[in-house]
This record gives structure tokens, C-alpha cells and sequence, in this order.
């Protein structure tokens, strides 16, 4: 009788103490992860359309900073400064080229808004 328990008590300490050395012999080694993609999303909320609206940063960077000219208009009216792409781009994303939406679209890409 005694063997017998003392064989119940001693199986599950020699399969626990065999699996533990199992282990620890088999660690699992981290490696650096690669990102799989580099380019982000850059996301804005704007009152043309309902929720957020995102474009790759990659996409906003092919869109040129607007050179100001070096002429004011000739009535003295003044101008909003933005350019073509800018325009295309805000009526792309946002449905039209207003200058709040040129402002989201500047937001977006991290340049100063238009002042109007």
C-alpha cells in the first residue's frame, strides 16, 4: 500500500519536473519586429463628411508647399494662398475645396493653416 502511494505521489513530480527541463532547454528567443509597412494614415475629422477621413502620409507629401507670390493682386483684394494640387487633393478627400477643408488638408500634412 505504501509503495502504492508513494508511486501516485512520485509520477506527477517526475512527468511535471521532465516537462519543466523540456522548457527550459526549448526558450523561445524574441526577434525585432519588421514592420510590415512604414507608411501611416494621417486622420482628421471635418464637417463635409461624417467620421474620420485619412489619406497615407506618403500621399499628402507629394502635394507641393505653395509658393506665395511675389505680386499682390491688383484690385488690393486679398487672396487665400493655395495651390492647384492643394484644391485637388481637399476636393478628393472632403468634396470641396473651401477653405476650411484646405485648412484640414494643411492640418493634415502639418503646414500652417490659410488665414481667412
Amino acid at each position: 500500500m505504501n509503495k502504492f502511494l508513494l508511486h501516485l505521489l512520485s509520477t506527477p513530480v517526475l512527468i511535471s519536473s521532465i516537462l519543466s527541463m523540456g522548457v527550459t532547454i526549448n526558450q523561445a528567443q524574441a526577434a525585432d519586429p519588421i514592420p510590415a509597412n512604414t507608411d501611416r494614415l494621417s486622420c482628421i475629422r471635418n464637417k463635409h463628411k461624417v467620421g474620420l477621413v485619412c489619406m497615407r502620409v506618403s500621399v499628402l507629401a507629394q502635394i507641393p508647399e505653395y509658393q506665395q507670390e511675389t505680386q499682390p493682386s491688383p484690385d488690393g483684394v486679398p487672396m487665400l494662398e493655395f495651390n492647384d494640387q492643394e484644391s485637388d487633393a481637399a476636393i478628393t478627400l472632403f468634396g470641396c475645396d473651401c477653405p476650411a477643408c484646405i485648412n484640414s488638408l494643411r492640418q493634415m500634412r502639418g503646414v500652417t493653416p490659410l488665414v481667412y
